[in-house]
């Protein structure tokens, strides 16, 4: 925002000539930068120029400030590509995640529902799976 300010500035500034008016009418002098509204009064038209030095300096400050906003915004752009690309990776990973736990959430409840169904036989053997289980499911997702 501020360099393209800055560029609009320095556009104002570029202006190769002026024209101001001079107008004399009932003895009062007024200078403006339109032609003078009453018809009978005396107008002189006063050329103003910018030294060409001024002009090709702000000429060549534009063009370098043009170069620098391209380089800024070519950067701001490569940042912000980076930025969306590490959060899409978050995303995928919290999905991925997410999946995972979910999938280890189903799988210690069909433990404990094998365990509270087994056989006398089997149930120490059911129990131990259903809280292994729960283990891996509390070490992968912390629930």
């Amino acid at each position: 925002m501020p360099s393209t300010l800055l560029l609009l500035i320095l556009l104002s500034f570029s202006a190769p000539a002026l024209a101001i008016y001079k107008c004399e009418s009932g003895g009062k002098t007024t200078y403006s930068d339109t032609p003078c509204h009453n018809a009978s009064s005396n107008m002189k038209e006063i050329a103003v120029t910018t030294p060409s030095s001024d002009t090709k300096a702000a000429q060549q400050k534009l063009a370098q400030d043009k170069k620098e906003l391209q380089r800024l915004e070519a950067r701001r752009h490569k940042e912000e590509a980076a930025t969306e690309r590490e959060r899409q990776s978050r995303f995928k990973a919290h999905e991925a995640k997410k999946k995972k736990c979910e999938n280890l959430a189903l799988r210690s409840k069909w433990a404990k529902e094998d365990a509270a169904h087994a056989p006398i036989k089997k149930e120490a053997r059911a129990k131990r799976k259903a809280l292994r289980a729960a283990e891996k499911q509390h070490l992968e997702c912390g629930h």
